[in-house]
């Protein structure tokens, strides 16, 4: 399918997902500028929503840098939700203290999803998780939609292959990676 220029499309970001497959296996820094324009591909950009969980830091020079991250993604186009990573501490049996993390927006980019399925004709989703596959099925079967999905081709789930309507590698999207380098560089942009 050639894309259209009324096409209305929008793009769901798992920034956790993300995060985790550029850290295992890719280097350089991810441009989110170019992540949109490539997701967007000429079409008309109904919304980009990027999905963030934050871990609750005390360093104010780490929660500078969050709020670095959050002020550009919003100049790429990104509308930011964001949620902080929850910790819980239990005690075992043999007093043995065990910590565990929950931060996913899994559910929440579902019901964005199906929000908006009356206002766009294509998602793109940047995840290889695999828990989206019941609802790329709904959205495409119900809701008549095009469900497309970049992620890093090593953590895709199969099943997430073989549903959505076009895949696309990371590594595949020219200029996406640039060498790590000075925060500015990524100000600049």
């Amino acid at each position: 399918m050639e894309n259209r220029s009324d096409e209305r499309v929008a793009v769901f970001v798992d920034g956790a997902n993300l995060y985790h497959s550029i850290k295992s296996y890719y280097g350089g820094v991810l441009d989110y500028g170019r992540l949109l324009e490539a997701a967007v591909a000429g079409r008309r950009l109904l919304r980009a929503t990027f999905y963030l969980v934050e871990k609750q830091e005390a360093d104010e020079q780490v929660a500078s840098s969050t709020r670095s991250f959050v002020y550009n993604l919003n100049r790429f186009g990104y509308k930011v939700r964001s949620k902080p990573l929850t910790v819980h501490e239990t005690t075992t049996p043999g007093v043995e203290r065990v910590v565990s993390h929950k931060g996913d927006w899994d559910v929440g980019i579902v019901v964005d999803m199906i929000r908006l399925a009356d206002h766009a004709d294509t998602y793109v989703l940047v995840s290889g998780d695999g828990d989206y596959v019941e609802v790329v099925d709904y959205l495409q079967t119900e809701r008549g939609l095009r469900v497309e999905v970049i992620s890093a081709a090593q953590c895709t789930a199969q099943a997430l292959f073989d549903v959505c309507d076009r895949y696309t590698d990371l590594g595949e999207i020219p200029d996406l990676f640039r060498e790590r380098g000075p925060l500015r560089d990524l100000q600049a942009r």
